[in-house]
């Protein structure tokens, strides 16, 4: 039975192993989720983040405050997850990782400093295909949490790009160039930008780029997760 039918018909189970999950689990059994790498501290993630997008960009790519709940591994529950969510139809697990995520922002003092949330937008025929855009999903618990608004709308995919997965660094760049649009007033704006899964930063840096060309005056990151590629 495919997962995405059997969560349909039983949503109480953990999305990597499908036991049932008991009071107290969302979305993942207590198992599970303890194969995760969660940062021990936001600082943690945020220097990582750092570290990854100034190997890839230098200074060219700046940015005001990064957050990431885990640490990607190949082959592991977390991967398992992500791929059920991004691609199994399992959209609720966005909520769930959303919901930390906002945590993650409120813990740090800073969630004042942000004007608006913007999720990384799929083409138009990618969404329809997927029925829902994973990073919206997990950006809406997080406006909320954090008590801002979710701004949808205000960036395009212009361009529909292939999958990141299995290109080099350089093949991200070259891949998601000009792929972005900024079609709302984000003009003076700190902008917290989401997505799933960060891996050279290519994908934010693009995002940005359009975002501060449309006069946004700061960005910062957030993501679920990231993944480091040699």
């Amino acid at each position: 039975m495919p997962d995405s039918l059997l969560h349909l018909l039983l949503p109480n189970v953990c999305a990597v192993c499908n036991r049932l999950l008991v009071e107290g689990e969302s979305g993942f059994c207590r198992s599970c989720r303890a194969e995760f790498d969660p940062f021990a501290l936001s600082t943690e993630g945020e220097g990582m983040l750092r570290s990854t997008i100034a190997a890839r960009f230098g200074s060219s790519f700046a940015f005001e405050r990064g957050w990431c709940s885990y640490l990607f591994h190949k082959n592991s529950p977390l991967q398992s997850a992500l791929h059920s969510m991004k691609y199994g139809g399992l959209f609720s697990l966005g909520r769930v990782f959303g919901r930390e995520l906002g945590e993650l922002v409120a813990a740090s003092g800073s969630a004042e400093e942000i004007d608006c949330v913007v999720p990384v937008p799929l083409h138009p025929l990618k969404k329809i295909e997927r029925t829902y855009n994973q990073s919206e999903v997990i950006a809406l618990p997080l406006a909320r949490r954090i008590e801002r608004p979710m701004m949808g709308h205000v960036l395009r995919r212009k361009r529909s790009t292939r999958s990141q997965t299995g290109l080099s660094a350089g093949e991200r760049r070259v891949n998601l160039e000009g792929a972005f649009k900024a079609v709302g007033d984000v003009g003076g704006m700190h902008v917290l930008l989401v997505d799933d899964v960060v891996t050279t930063g290519s994908t934010m840096a693009a995002a940005s780029k359009a975002l501060l060309g449309a006069g946004a005056a700061r960005i910062s990151l957030a993501s679920v997760a990231l993944a480091l590629k040699e």
